[in-house]
């Protein structure tokens, strides 16, 4: 297949180192199934000449058992390229020898047989997550239908490009395609059809994303489109992640409306962002819902992942709350959580009116409220 320079500069390096015993050609015939990855087989004996953070995007390493020889190559890549995605293909390891190979920082461990499908998938995964290592990612994911996570996600949007992040690039991506209720809120409605690209998801691109892109007079950039159909597109999935690949590289700052129901790229979101909000209310049904969101999150990312529950639409009382902190400290474990405050009337003025809650009242309990709960998340140092 022909591809000019351009095109082939943008797609992702997959560097392929091969152990003794095992066939140079055995991974490489795998990825060789793709046609978005540029391969590049690796000579072990060569490796402090070539081996360099900057070379690959990704490295696989596949090897025949885990004896000292191999925990010595692993040990020796480590020390050239510490932060560099890695991932292991080899037979069914012992519970030590597992714990011996985690202890290298990898990205995935693929025991054989391993699947071309699942092998590709775990490149891209682990070339996302090292894309948006530098670039800030934070997901607002609704616990519950009607939680008021699209109106949290505009304003605290709004708040890091006028409050938090005057200097840097900030943007709201809609992963609601259902709706696109990000662009209706404060009217910025995108007629661009993605439907026109789902065919080619290759065509995705910096270039790409600044043409689709929209951009609010407070100085944010947005990206919202109804188009219920992406969901069951053939290419959603492919479509989607790129957008997202070429999204987070581009803003330095990235929020991400992420709705209640499945979608087929939720996992792989949820796995790649570097903060994320639960949006609830406080109501058992939502609460329930809510713990098994964290289950899934702290099985995706490990219980030291930045995570943090907002019970939105929080009306206080004399008398107590139905269900109180203690109650909820108590479900939730070591996860924080925060209450931001009812604000009925400016939030459906701004939202009848297309603005932004700010533009209604910029010293508002709810925004208050808002701004002091940003402070505490690691928007800037949390990695990956």
């Amino acid at each position: 297949m022909y591809m000019d320079n351009q095109t082939e500069s943008r797609m992702p390096k997959v560097l392929i180192l091969s152990g003794d015993g095992v066939s140079d050609s055995e991974i490489e015939n795998l990825l060789g199934t793709s046609n978005r990855l540029i391969l590049s087989q690796l000579n072990k004996n060569n490796l402090k000449e070539v081996l360099t953070p900057t070379f690959g995007d990704i490295l696989v390493i596949n090897v025949m058992h885990l004896s000292e020889k191999e925990i010595e190559l692993l040990s020796d890549v480590r020390a050239m390229v510490p932060d560099l995605p890695l991932i292991v293909v080899s037979p069914q390891l012992s519970a030590e020898e597992t714990r011996r190979l985690f202890k290298f920082n990898i990205h995935d461990w693929m025991p054989k047989p391993v699947s071309s499908k699942d092998l590709i998938e775990s490149v891209f995964k682990g070339i996302r997550t090292r894309k948006v290592y530098n670039n800030r990612v934070h997901a607002i994911v609704s616990a519950v239908g009607g939680s008021g996570a699209t109106t949290l996600a505009v304003s605290m949007t709004d708040l890091a490009a006028t409050k938090l992040f005057r200097k840097q690039s900030v943007a709201l991506f809609d992963l609601d395609f259902s709706l696109g209720n990000c662009g209706y809120t404060v009217n910025l409605k995108n007629n661009y059809k993605l439907a026109n690209v789902a065919s080619t998801p290759h065509r995705v691109d910096a270039e790409f994303i600044r043409v689709i892109q929209k951009r609010h007079e407070h100085q944010f950039y947005l990206y919202s489109f109804k188009e219920p159909e992406l969901n069951t597109e053939v290419n959603g999935y492919e479509l989607v992640l790129r957008m997202l690949d070429a999204v987070s590289v581009e803003h330095e700052h990235t929020f991400l409306d992420i709705p209640y129901y499945e979608t087929e790229w939720k996992d792989d979101v949820l796995s790649a962002v570097n903060t994320c909000t639960l949006v609830s209310e406080l109501n058992l049904p939502a609460i329930k819902h809510t713990i098994d969101l964290i289950e899934r999150i702290q099985e995706l990312r490990g219980k030291d992942f930045p995570l943090h529950v907002v019970f939105n639409k929080w009306e206080p009382s004399l008398f107590g709350q139905r269900i109180g902190r203690k109650k909820i400290r108590e479900l939730f474990g070591e996860v924080p959580f925060s209450y931001i405050p009812l604000a009925k009337t400016q939030i459906g003025e701004a939202v009848d009116r297309g603005v932004t809650p700010s533009d209604i009242s910029k010293s508002s309990k709810f925004l208050r409220a808002l701004l002091k709960y940003m402070k505490t998340l690691e928007l800037v140092e949390a990695k990956v």
